[in-house]
Formats: structure tokens, C-alpha cells, sequence
């Protein structure tokens, strides 16, 4: 087993031999359970200030929303999941927002719901449990062998900004909730399965890798947030008013994030939600040599 930082370019730091990511079986502690704990408990210790901002980044803590993305069923004709698509938006409209999306529904985490009329495309991470049932039968050669070359990289490689932007379209599309637009759903290896839930809504106007991403793919890109006169470059991450969405324009960030969440929640597709970067912690015996491990009651 290697750590992130001990593969290079597919291949192993010693001895350069091929890296495969494969899944297994493992004890971990559910330390994400306690992450509101955690970061209360940092106000109460002596520590210096600058370890308990490390700890904090570290917990990252955010708050944003989650949207469901309706997907139909595997083969729909695109008349197929628009007829789809209405019936099961009259049922949530009745039923609200479930715990369990299901398998209709990709549901993403995002720290910024406002820019939802930007969405222009969805990703998913090449070991997302979806890539089979949204991968077609002229993209699926193309797909796996994106999944198996996404497999040889760490986690660092796939997500190095300097890197260009790789992946593969899956054949299938979701319908954006907020415009009844559909959207092509990529697999790509820069969303990672271990971050909110392993897809995301990609916005290119406002964040800089889903930007790099539609120019390679040529792949609209639509601005939610009017940047500055004198802004010159590609996606704009600052603030500013909504424009090009609809009821929210003329909105600042905050307030327009309040009511698109307000609107997700009335239709049964999205509700406010948190998420943190911790992650459970994986228990591996060389690891735990000579450290003392909590016990738990």
C-alpha cells in the first residue's frame, strides 16, 4: 500500500513499478460523526492559534447544499427523460427532498448553490457506482479504459491544477433542476469519490478546473456572478450580483444562496446541508506502532 505522496505518474517513488487502485476491505473509526465536536472542542484547549487553524482547515468544515440532478432510467430517448422528468417532479413536490436520492437522481454537494443556472455539465468520479448505469453502449470501451488509467493515479496527481484537464462523456444526461436543461455528464478524474458525493455540478463560469475543463472540451460556459469592469480572466471566483439567473438577479452571493435553497426545498430537489473534508480514519497496524490509540466506550 502507498501513500498519495509516494506515487508519481502511475508508477511507485521506489522502483517505478505500475500503480493500481484497487478497493478493500478496512476498519476505519467514524471520527467524521464527531466532526461538530471536534471543532467545538478546539475552543477549549491551550493550543496556539495557528495549530488550531490547521485543525480547523483540516476538519473544513462547510456549508452549502445538496441538489438532486434527475438521471430516468438507463437508455432513455431524450423525449423519454423529459416526460420522466415530469412525473417525478410532481412527486417531490409532494414528497420533499428523501435521505436516500436513489437511482433516478445524482445528488452533488456544493458550497455554492446560487450558481446552479450556470451548471452547464455534471462529472463524476471514475469510481463513482453510477458510471456503469450512465455509461452507454458506443462510450462504454472509452470509459473504461479512462477508469483504468484514473486507477494508476494518487489522489494529488488527479487533482494538480497544473495538469490539464482529462476525461470522457458517459453518454447520458442529468436535467438541471433549476432550468429544466439537460446537461452531458462526464466521468473525470478531478472529482474525487471522497469528497462530498463523488459528482458535481460543473459550473465553468466561477470556478477555474470546471473552466479549464469546458475550454478543452468545448463545453458552454455560462457567468453567474457579474465580475469587476477591469476582470480579465476566465473564471471569476470574487463577488458580486447574480446575472443570468433568472429570479435571482441583482442578488448578492448570500442572499441569492438563502433563496435558491428556499426554491430547491419547495420543489423536493435540494436542501441546505454541511460538509466537512475529514475523512473516517482507516486503521492500518504500521501505522499504529508506538502511537496511543483512543478507546472508546
Amino acid at each position: 500500500m502507498l501513500a498519495n505522496e509516494e506515487v508519481i505518474d502511475g508508477k511507485s517513488e521506489r522502483g517505478e513499478h505500475p500503480v493500481e487502485r484497487l478497493p478493500l476491505r478496512q476498519w476505519m473509526l467514524a471520527i467524521t460523526r464527531y466532526a461538530d465536536r471536534l471543532l467545538d472542542g478546539l475552543d477549549l484547549v491551550d493550543w496556539p492559534e495557528s495549530i488550531r487553524l490547521l485543525q480547523r482547515n483540516w476538519i473544513g468544515r462547510s456549508t452549502g447544499a445538496e441538489v438532486d440532478f434527475y438521471i430516468g432510467e438507463p437508455g432513455q430517448s431524450a423525449d423519454e427523460l423529459d416526460s420522466a422528468y415530469a412525473l417525478w417532479q410532481n412527486r417531490r413536490k409532494e414528497s420533499g427532498l428523501p435521505a436516500d436520492s436513489g437511482e433516478e437522481v445524482l445528488r452533488v454537494y456544493t458550497t455554492r448553490p446560487d450558481t446552479l443556472f450556470g451548471a452547464t455539465y455534471m462529472v463524476i468520479a471514475p469510481e463513482h457506482p453510477f458510471v456503469e448505469r450512465l455509461t452507454t453502449d458506443l462510450q462504454r470501451e472509452a470509459v473504461t479504459t479512462y477508469q483504468s488509467q484514473a486507477a494508476a493515479k494518487s489522489d494529488l496527481d488527479r487533482t494538480d491544477l497544473a495538469k490539464e484537464k482529462t476525461g470522457v462523456f458517459t453518454g447520458s444526461y442529468a436535467v438541471n433542476p433549476i432550468n429544466d436543461q439537460k446537461i452531458p455528464i462526464w466521468v473525470a478524474d478531478y472529482v474525487l469519490i471522497s469528497y462530498g458525493t463523488g459528482a458535481i455540478m460543473a459550473v465553468p463560469g466561477q470556478d477555474e478546473r470546471d473552466w479549464e475543463f469546458a475550454e478543452v472540451f468545448d463545453l458552454p460556459i455560462i457567468r453567474t456572478v457579474e465580475p469587476p469592469e477591469d476582470f480579465t480572466g476566465q473564471a471569476y471566483t470574487g463577488d458580486g450580483p447574480a446575472i443570468n439567473s433568472g429570479f435571482l438577479d441583482g442578488l448578492e452571493i448570500d442572499g441569492a444562496k438563502d433563496r435558491i435553497i428556499e426554491h430547491l426545498r419547495g420543489t423536493g430537489q435540494g436542501n441546505s446541508a454541511v460538509n466537512f473534508k475529514l475523512r473516517d480514519w482507516l486503521f492500518q497496524p504500521p501505522a499504529l506502532l508506538g502511537r496511543t490509540v483512543p478507546g472508546l466506550a
